[in-house]
């Protein structure tokens, strides 16, 4: 089963989607909760001008792959056992 939703073209779909949505998500909540608001100007400064923009995106896409393919395997593997019964 583990083979079976690993090369399914709509697992990988909906790890990209849902990589994408956390990603997103975890940015904005992550934005307001540190910048009391959408302050970009604060962000940028300490994201990117002082050179944490690799770790901050490496941290984001490891993030966002983990959960993608963590709630993507559940959803393929619900969907298995649907078509089974």
């Amino acid at each position: 089963m583990f083979k079976t939703i690993l090369s399914s073209r709509s697992y990988w779909k909906s790890v990209t989607l849902l990589a994408i949505g956390f990603i997103v998500l975890f940015s904005l909540i992550e934005l307001i909760m540190q910048y009391q608001g959408f302050n970009f100007s604060a962000f940028v400064t300490e994201r990117i001008n002082e050179g944490k923009w690799l770790r901050y995106a490496l941290s984001r896409v490891i993030g966002g792959l983990m959960y993608g393919m963590i709630l993507g395997y559940h959803f393929e593997s619900r969907k298995l056992k649907k078509k089974r019964k």
